[in-house]
Parts: C-alpha cells; sequence; structure tokens
C-alpha cells in the first residue's frame, strides 16, 4: 500500500473565537490532483497554509512527506514594479533560507529554474519583467518557481481567479501534466473545471470529505447535502 504524502489528523485553527478548520482527517497519496471544493469562509486557505507550514495548528498534526511543500498564492508575493526577468523570478525558488546574500546562482540552480519554466510553458518569456505578463503567464510563473524549489507537494490557492476562460484551461492543462511526479493541492470555485483533472475531490467546510470527482460533481449539481 502507497504511504500517503499528505496526512492531516485531527486538524484545529481558529481565528479568534471562529474555526476555520475543526476536526479536519485528510490523507492524499503521493502523485495525486487534489481539488479542494468548498464555500467560501469554509476552510480551503486555511487548510492550503496548514499544509504549507505558513500556520500551525492548534490541534492535530499536518504530516507532509518527500521534499517540501511549494505554495502558489491567489496573488503574487513579491512586488511586481520590482525591475526583475521572469528568469529571476523564478531562479528565487531555488534559494533557502540559509543562502547568503548576493550568492550567485549555482549551475543546478539554473538547470532547476530552466527546467521549471518550460513544464509550465513560459520559456519564450523568461526575458521578459515580470510586470509585462499576461495573468495566466503571471500565475505560471508562480507555478514555475514553487517547481524550481524541487518540493513534492505543490499547493495552490485558487490559481485560476481572475483569469479568462482560455487562460484558466491553459492553466489547468499545465496543472494537470505536473501530477505525474508532484502531489497537487488546488482550492478553485471553477468547479467542472478543476475536477475534470482531479484524482479525488475534497469538499472543504470546517472539516474534509473526500469523493470521487465525478460523484461530486453530481452531488453538486443535483444539490445534494454534502
Amino acid at each position: 500500500m502507497t504511504s500517503p504524502m499528505i496526512q492531516l489528523k485531527g486538524v484545529r485553527y481558529c481565528y479568534g473565537e471562529v474555526c476555520a478548520i475543526e476536526g479536519m482527517d485528510v490523507s492524499i497519496t503521493p502523485n495525486t490532483l487534489a481539488a479542494l471544493i468548498g464555500p467560501n469562509g469554509g476552510g480551503k486557505s486555511t487548510m492550503i497554509k496548514l499544509i504549507a507550514g505558513l500556520l500551525r495548528p492548534e490541534a492535530g498534526q499536518v504530516l507532509v512527506g518527500g521534499r517540501g511543500v511549494g505554495y502558489v498564492s491567489q496573488a503574487p508575493d513579491f512586488d511586481l514594479s520590482f525591475p526583475a526577468t521572469v528568469r529571476e523570478v523564478v531562479r528565487m525558488g531555488t534559494l533557502s533560507a540559509r543562502v547568503r546574500p548576493f550568492a550567485r546562482y549555482t549551475a543546478a540552480q539554473k538547470r532547476a529554474a530552466d527546467e521549471a519554466m518550460e513544464r509550465v510553458g513560459i520559456t519564450d518569456v523568461a526575458h521578459r519583467g515580470i510586470s509585462q505578463l499576461s495573468g495566466g503567464q503571471l500565475r505560471r510563473a508562480m507555478i514555475a518557481r514553487a517547481l524550481a524549489s524541487g518540493s513534492d507537494v505543490i499547493v495552490l490557492d485558487e490559481p485560476d481567479a481572475g483569469l479568462d476562460i482560455d487562460a484558466a484551461a491553459e492553466l489547468y492543462s499545465v496543472l494537470g501534466t505536473l501530477k505525474a511526479d508532484k502531489t497537487i493541492l488546488a482550492a478553485s470555485h471553477h468547479v467542472d473545471a478543476i475536477l475534470d483533472i482531479a484524482d479525488t475531490a475534497l469538499y472543504v467546510l470546517k472539516t474534509a470529505r473526500a469523493y470521487r470527482p465525478d460523484d461530486l460533481r453530481q452531488k453538486l449539481k443535483a444539490g445534494l447535502r454534502i
């Protein structure tokens, strides 16, 4: 039996007196794309931040295997006006907190960034300033930066937010290819699009319940209680 890549055991996390997650038990196998579906305020973003290590659970355990987690937020976590190229931003994903100031990138780091850009289809814009990208290209650059870190788990908080239909479709196509060697968790309100590429679906509302993607799709369309 394959060991889980991600496990949440009895996890609780509250913002003051309001608990976003309570008693959450989740197990996700490697090389799986898990779609996180649920209402606003249901706990999807909190769940993602707990897995990424940005939040610590108040109770329970969050266990992640492999070589770490690459986190892709809803919006860029860097200043788009900063005069950096796409290649430079993606290379930043290879840096650790222990790197000394003004250190040069190694050949291996440069290669990891180049491979990441190729995987998400932005090699042709690598020389552009990060502020010159379209919305879809920017999201793929953020994913490439996460890939360049070498993490085995990639978590994405509504990566399709604000994208037009074509850009979102291209993004989903990229995510569908990454699960060949990565474990992917992606929160989205575009239910049909994310379920089309998902291996499993988690309905998140303080806790999480796992479904086969088509089963959850049918329940949601039928208006059945989940």
